[in-house]
């Protein structure tokens, strides 16, 4: 399954050097949760707390909390997503890479009509991009990350008193992130994140 980038290419390219890193994972996601519900303000109006499609994919992980201040627009939350996919060679059906790409960070929305059960909203946040890529024939390990700004927006709505959904897309049109190995090289121009969830309202 795959999420981030609008153009993607793997290419056959000479042996290079080998790169072994930790993987990737959410070892400090329970904290920042933690530390970020010790913030919330006494006052505030709602808090959500959610799980999202991505959590069905291998290796997946797709949560995000959230909360508004009374009689406000503005909604402040905090998002992880993670997920792998495998590639294959195009002509052979051979497994090449398997990539494993994070997503995490700050984000914020504007509801305009926080006073009904569904409303549309506009938002922004800042994620750290990573991705580890692994040679499935050589088992080179080759990772990379940035941090980009995303914009966009989409609909949420609560049907019942302690249940909501989200749909929603941010875009981060110039974001680039690539890595290679001595089998493939693949890079991604463009990033992309979208939100279908589901959860819980106090």
């Amino acid at each position: 399954m795959r999420r981030a980038g609008f153009m993607k290419g793997q290419v056959p390219i000479v042996p290079g050097k080998t790169e072994e890193r930790a993987p990737m994972g959410g070892r400090l996601l329970v904290p920042l949760i933690v530390l970020f519900l010790g913030l919330l303000p006494v006052g505030a109006q709602e808090f959500r707390a959610g799980i999202g499609v991505y959590t069905l994919a291998k290796d997946g992980l797709d949560l995000q909390v959230g909360y508004r201040p009374k009689q406000s627009h503005w909604q402040f939350g905090y998002r992880y997503v993670q997920w792998t996919d495998k590639f294959e060679d195009p002509f052979t059906d051979r497994r090449l890479t398997e990539t494993t790409q994070s997503m995490t960070g700050p984000l914020v929305a504007y509801l305009f009509r926080p006073e009904s059960r569904g409303t549309w909203y506009v938002g922004a946040s800042v994620l750290q991009w990573s991705k580890r890529e692994r040679s499935l024939i050589t088992g080179e390990v080759d990772r990379a990350s940035t941090t980009a700004p995303f914009v966009g927006g989409g609909y949420t709505r609560a049907p019942g008193k302690h249940f909501y959904f989200n749909l929603g897309l941010y875009l981060s049109p110039g974001t680039k992130l690539s890595t290679r190995t001595s089998v493939s090289s693949e890079e991604d121009s463009g990033a992309f994140d979208i939100q279908i969830q589901m959860g819980v309202a106090f």
